[in-house]
């Protein structure tokens, strides 16, 4: 048998179930190696005799640090902080034969090969911002409120350096400059225990521990350094996602806790040969379908997974922006203003929004500052026809749109498509849509968003018309709840929080509320009806929400995003646009 190159992180040792999981790890084969990405313990003697033991199985062993093995923890013998600390470590894996961050990268020569397997060491500089914030202070001060606060301000000390992020941003001009210096042409397998872009951290329940999760300085590497795959893990959401055509792997195991309940699977995810087919090329997509949405490379919807992952720089199909909504519309009632686009504005996308919004993405990518004028502008045109007079729409702290007075609305946005609905709230006090590319879900996503019994359907329904991507269309339907539930309640609610079951003919949906919901007109909702619509490759659902009594008691809208951080927009948590 030909050997493999495997991966896996988070192996987290001190837990009595994950050792048991360390155990079981074995190669098929005497040629395999095996990626460590970090997180293996925090005492560091767990930690070298978990690469003790995987270093004598496997041919070759490569380990990144993560977080956790970088700790000071008061448990452990060793007191090392900081650098010193992981200096220690290298020393400990070279005695071990394991490779390191610091040493020469090896070239795996197996299948997929030649391609230099290089194990980095960037860690984060805070540059992935709480939503609405415009510094580092802010950020930290916003998820200290927010009770979300990394473990790492406690025990990670950045010795010699004043500051985690100066430890990082040395690290990465360091890192970077090895990488410059491999030969022209040559393909790379990259392992970072924190992602090396901001997308796959949109999948977070709370979008203010992004911040320890990495830093904009690596956010072109892939592309740079032309890899192949990319190896992450500290999510513990371990999935594929695609970003610019490039493969990048999740491969955590996790705390016993979350992944005792899910459904077994194998630990060791095959990095090379690829498990996972690509995503198609556009020469594959009929060009009826390319000219409403090019094939996309991310997660589940536009922009965050939750929060779904960007697609790659393609650009949209020539149309006339913010024009006239004919998928949407089908979908509402007359009470609502809806506008589609299914090109971006040109120009510069700070000349469509008010100074105030585009703060909020001046330091975002190209296309996602793009995609955030275009909807923005469809939800101006949508509001305009109800006679509202244009005004910024900055995001909330959940990343949310905040509506003028006596408004409702929604945004959403995927590759080729976005999208806006707008309500005088007299009228309709909640309404919720969301879009997405008629492909399926990522491996591993709809088991991070559904129920066993919606599972159920989805594979009964697959069978029955596998025309429509019907795991996509439960996720689409999922953000459609959360946008009408969010600003209802200022809560958060998680995907399995809510049980849909789509209709396969009549293009209906409900969605049952399994936690008590929110109080319209005197009456506790505990459920939502909605529709979708399968049309020119796209999945779009929609919600509305009727005025049938005064309307409900608002939560307080929070503060404004005035800032230069980013919207989240996007889905887990679930969030939105």
């Amino acid at each position: 048998m030909a050997g493999r190159l495997l991966a896996v992180s988070d192996l987290h040792v001190a837990f009595r179930e994950n050792r048991t999981v360390l155990e079981s790890l074995r190669p098929g084969s005497d040629e395999d190696w095996l990626i460590v990405a970090g997180d293996v313990a925090e005492r560091f003697a767990d930690v070298e005799q978990a690469l003790q033991l995987l270093s004598a199985r496997f041919a070759k062993v490569l380990w990144a640090p993560g977080n956790h093995e970088l700790w000071t923890h008061p448990a452990d013998p060793v007191t090392l902080r900081g650098d010193r600390r992981y200096r220690r470590l290298v020393e400990m894996c070279r005695g071990l034969g394991v490779a390191t961050p610091e040493d020469p990268y090896p070239v795996w020569h197996g299948a997929d090969g030649p391609v230099t397997v290089a194990p980095l060491f960037v860690l984060y500089d805070y540059s992935f911002r709480a939503p609405g914030t415009a510094t580092k202070e802010e950020s930290l001060r916003r998820a200290h409120e927010a009770g979300v606060v990394c473990t790492d301000e406690y025990l990670l000390h950045p010795d010699p350096y004043p500051s985690p992020d100066a430890w990082c941003r040395a690290r990465a001009e360091w890192t970077r400059r090895r990488l410059e210096a491999l030969a022209p042409g040559q393909r790379t397998v990259l392992v970072n225990h924190w992602p090396l872009v901001r997308e796959p951290t949109r999948i977070l329940r709370h979008p203010e521990f992004a911040q320890w999760c990495g830093t904009e300085l690596t956010a072109d590497w892939h592309r740079r350094f032309r890899a192949a795959a990319v190896v992450y893990g500290h999510l513990h959401i371990p999935r594929v996602s695609w970003h610019d055509g490039v493969r990048f792997e999740e491969v955590s195991v996790g705390y016993p806790r979350e992944w005792q309940p899910r459904e077994p699977r194998e630990p060791l995810r095959p990095v090379l040969p690829a498990a996972v087919p690509a995503p198609p090329s556009p020469a594959a997509v009929p060009a009826a379908a390319q000219a409403r949405t090019a094939p996309r490379t991310g997660t589940p919807t536009a922009g965050p997974v939750r929060g779904a992952a960007p697609a790659a720089e393609a650009p949209l199909a020539a149309a006339t922006p913010g024009g006239e909504s004919t998928l949407l519309r089908a979908l509402l009632p007359a009470s609502v203003a809806t506008a589609e686009a299914f090109a971006d504005l040109p120009g510069a996308p700070a000349d469509h929004l008010h100074p105030r919004e585009a703060q909020v993405v001046d330091h975002a990518v190209p296309r996602r500052q793009r995609e955030f004028a275009t909807v923005r502008h469809c939800a101006r045109r949508a509001a305009g026809s109800l006679g509202v007079r244009p005004v910024p729409l900055l995001p909330d702290r959940r990343g949310a749109p905040q509506w003028p007075a006596g408004v409702v609305g929604a945004m959403t946005h995927c590759e080729g498509y976005r999208a806006a609905a707008v309500a005088r709230s007299r009228e309709v006090v909640g309404v919720g849509i969301d879009a997405e590319p008629n492909e399926p879900c990522p491996a591993g996503v709809l088991d991070l968003i559904s129920l066993e019994r919606e599972r159920e359907w989805v594979a009964a329904h697959a069978r029955a018309a596998p025309g429509v991507r019907w795991d996509r269309l439960l996720f689409s339907a999922k953000e459609s709840v959360f946008k009408v539930w969010y600003p209802l309640t200022r809560r958060e609610l998680d995907f399995e929080e809510a049980h849909i079951e789509i209709g396969r003919d009549d293009g209906t949906f409900t969605a049952r509320l399994l936690v008590p919901g929110p109080t319209v007109g005197g009456r506790r909702l505990d459920g939502f009806t909605g529709r979708w619509l399968c049309r020119e490759n796209l999945l779009i659902t929609a919600i509305t929400l009727p005025a049938t009594a005064p309307e409900p008691d608002r939560p307080a809208p929070e503060p404004a995003a005035a800032g230069r951080g980013r919207d989240t927009d996007g889905m887990p948590r679930l969030t939105v646009p």
